[in-house]
């Protein structure tokens, strides 16, 4: 009876020890699989954002090639614009009919628009949303900037710049008038311009669909005051202000998780800084992943290892009952 008994405990403290050592080697080649796992997922978002950058860039770079094409081209065109208008006489500058006057010079009142400047106010403008702009709105550097080309009665152009409202490529110039009273401002869309953003848009769309977690390859523009993306998505008013404003006031990538109804995203910000000969304006290429399911493999790996546990402790369970069964009968 005592053997019997001695026996018993024996088995009961190996299958105490058998399950301690079972559930402890699960646990350590869990905690592994899962690490290694993660790295190697973390390293394949890592690369894949990386791969869609350079080929933003060089997508960039290719738009920067093209746009060189006609630019020269493009801004003779501002230049002689403007010198025929401030050059003449237009006492009634201030209300004159600037569509007829870009008429007169033969140009497109669709691709162009006219600003006349008085005191950093628009007081007269093809473009009437802008009637009465306050350029002071734009800041102390702005204002300085204005008055420096009035001083100078020079031709002043300046880089191309995406407008929010139409997200499309615009180039403006300016140029004071005869008498210094007024400055002058063309702003002029490119037909080719369009067509090439168009292309450039169409691939960020295709990149997207390309990739089942991404769900948004953007363009940013602006600067730490204001900024607006080139192609509309409602996952846009998700992201935090927070991350938009810090990758373009500090000039750098920058990386934040967020939540859009019951879904998670991570938002990747990768600050470009354009060539200054380019005329183009820096940007921030967002990436917006979904990490909804980013843990579900965890859960699997955890879930397989906990059955391959139970199953296991089951086994040799079972042994030692079969054991203690055989034991009993030899007695």
């Amino acid at each position: 009876m005592t053997k019997q008994l001695n026996r018993n405990v024996i088995y009961k403290q190996l299958l105490l020890k058998v399950t301690i050592s079972i559930l402890l080697l699960n646990v350590i080649f869990a905690i592994i699989i899962i690490q290694e796992s993660i790295n190697i997922q973390r390293n394949n978002e890592i690369e894949l954002q990386s791969k869609i950058k350079n080929e933003i860039i060089a997508l960039s770079d290719f738009q920067v090639s093209a746009l060189k094409t006609f630019e020269k081209s493009f801004y003779d065109i501002q230049k002689k614009a403007l010198e025929k208008i401030t050059q003449k006489k237009h006492k009634d500058i201030e209300s004159a009919n600037l569509e007829e006057v870009l008429k007169a010079i033969d140009l497109d009142t669709v691709l162009h628009d006219l600003y006349v400047i008085d005191n950093n106010i628009v007081v007269n403008t093809t473009y009437k949303p802008d009637l009465g702009l306050d350029f002071s709105a734009f800041g102390h550097d702005r204002i300085i900037y204005l008055n420096t080309i009035l001083r100078s009665r020079r031709y002043y152009p300046e880089r191309f710049q995406f407008e929010s409202s139409t997200k499309r490529l615009k180039s403006y110039s300016y140029q004071a008038t005869k008498d210094g009273k007024f400055l002058v401002e063309i702003g002029s869309y490119s037909e080719i311009a369009d067509k090439i953003m168009k292309m450039f848009v169409d691939r960020l769309i295709q990149i997207t669909e390309e990739n089942e977690k991404i769900v948004s390859i953007n363009y940013w523009f602006g600067d730490k005051n204001y900024q607006f993306p080139l192609i509309d998505k409602s996952i846009n008013r998700h992201i935090p202000d927070s991350t938009i404003v810090w990758a373009f006031k500090k000039q750098e990538d920058v990386v934040s998780n967020f939540k859009a109804g019951k879904k998670d995203f991570n938002a990747r910000f990768m600050y470009v800084k354009q060539n200054p000969e380019s005329r183009l304006p820096d940007f921030a290429l967002s990436i917006i992943t979904d990490i909804s399911d980013r843990n579900q493999h965890v859960f699997k790996i955890v879930k397989r290892q906990t059955v391959f546990a139970v199953s296991f402790l089951i086994l040799i369970a079972g042994f030692i009952i079969v054991a203690m069964n055989s034991a009993k009968k030899i007695e």
